[in-house]
């Protein structure tokens, strides 16, 4: 059973993290400071101002850590008893664990935190087994077409509520201007996106086995890395052979680095740029501490190979491994820019302001990621915009009750 995130667990987390990367950082920046001042006590031959100095400081950060380690163990020793609110009872509390997932949760997947988060289904709130009787639960009015919706980086299944004047989600037109089921899911953005893919796949196999009725239809819709997730699943279902591939008749990706994000770069270069003077070195050590999920966005990888046996905190990563899409397939990229045209200096500079124009289109150094693939724009638009537009609202109802080029059961 998974245990469950509470407010202690959280408290201890942040408590951990002070000590390590907010008191580290102030410790390693004073004490290259300091070395560069002693130097000229140094030079006249005497080192006991260096000494006393370096004595008292690592008393006193000594000390803090101490009191930071300590008063970590005594919260997780208070979430052991159940002590603390559960952290996914508020949406607030749910949308801080998203983002923290996001920055470091291939790490707290490795140590077993509680907070780590595993991909599952996601309805009012909660988590929802793949099993036949807990899908009936949740879904009584199921169809045979099935709408999936992968958020992207520290987001989750709520992000896609966000609204303007209380317009309607995409899941509501859906559900009201089609035959087909709205489905949301919630994962850990902090994971490598080859990782999140096969979690995906395997989901996906299950959702189709279990589902209270046939499957016939499945429509993937993926915002920013949430795109380059549904890419890997579908990359890995092709290679395993997984037979709920066969029923995609539409790939939607919404404001995806297909070719890498700008601001992952810009995070890249800055943590190598801060590593040329000591002072500013454990800055530098903070930025190479984000997630794998994170490093993944520099280039769109979808793949292991990709980035295996590689050091990508140290190294640009051009290197690409072609992914096949799916030929029976329909992929639709939409593409965002601040500026009222692509043309527009801001939109050349800035893009959507996460993701440039030319990476959300498909178009990579190396040519197209899709061939087939079809572009649509939404001008004066910013990157999370695009969860919830009346525009993208109309074009993923006329797709999803478009008549699909190929789809079939699965066994016939």
């Amino acid at each position: 059973m998974t245990p469950t995130a509470r407010t202690t667990d959280a408290a201890a987390l942040a408590l951990e993290y002070s000590d390590r990367l907010v008191l580290g950082t102030v410790r390693d920046v004073h004490t290259a400071i300091a070395r560069r001042g002693f130097a000229a006590t140094r030079l006249l031959g005497s080192r006991v101002p260096e000494v006393v100095h370096d004595a008292v400081a690592g008393t006193v950060y000594g000390s803090l850590s101490s009191v930071l380690r300590h008063s970590g163990r005594a919260a997780r020793s208070l979430a052991e008893r159940g002590v603390g609110a559960p952290v996914d009872s508020t949406r607030l509390g749910r949308q801080v664990r998203s983002a923290v997932n996001g920055l470091v949760g291939d790490e707290l997947r490795l140590l077993g935190d509680p907070h780590a988060i595993t991909m599952s289904l996601r309805h009012e709130g909660a988590d929802v087994p793949a099993t036949p009787w807990k899908l009936r639960q949740a879904y009584p009015g199921a169809t045979g077409h099935l709408v999936v919706f992968v958020h992207g980086l520290c987001e989750n299944e709520e992000s896609w509520l966000r609204s303007h004047r209380q317009r309607p989600t995409y899941a509501d037109r859906i559900a009201a201007d089609t035959e087909a089921t709205p489905v949301m899911l919630r994962y850990n953005t902090g994971l490598h996106v080859s990782e999140n893919g096969q979690h995906l796949d395997e989901l996906l196999e299950q959702l189709v086995e279990h589902w209270p009725v046939p499957v016939h239809r499945i429509t993937l819709v993926g915002h920013s890395m949430g795109g380059l997730v549904v890419r890997a699943a579908t990359n890995r279902a092709t290679v395993a052979g997984h037979l709920w591939s066969h029923l995609v008749g539409n790939v939607v990706c919404l404001g995806t680095p297909h070719a890498g994000a700008n601001l992952e770069k810009a995070a890249h270069l800055g943590s190598r740029m801060l590593r040329f003077w000591p002072q500013s070195t454990p800055f530098g050590a903070i930025l190479d501490a984000r997630s794998a999920g994170i490093v993944d966005l520099r280039h769109g990888y979808i793949t292991a190979d990709e980035w295996e046996g590689q050091d990508l905190t140290a190294r640009w990563g051009l290197d690409r491994i072609a992914a096949a899409p799916l030929a029976h397939a329909e992929y639709h990229f939409v593409a965002a820019t601040v500026g009222a045209s692509r043309r527009h200096p801001a939109s050349a500079l800035l893009g959507d302001l996460i993701v440039h124009f030319s990476s959300s289109s498909g178009i990579g150094r190396q040519g197209p990621v899709v061939s087939h693939a079809r572009l649509e724009y939404l001008p004066s638009a910013h990157h999370f915009v695009l969860l919830n537009h009346p525009r993208i609202g109309d074009w993923l109802v006329a797709w999803i009750n478009a008549r699909p080029r190929h789809t079939r059961r699965l066994g016939s």
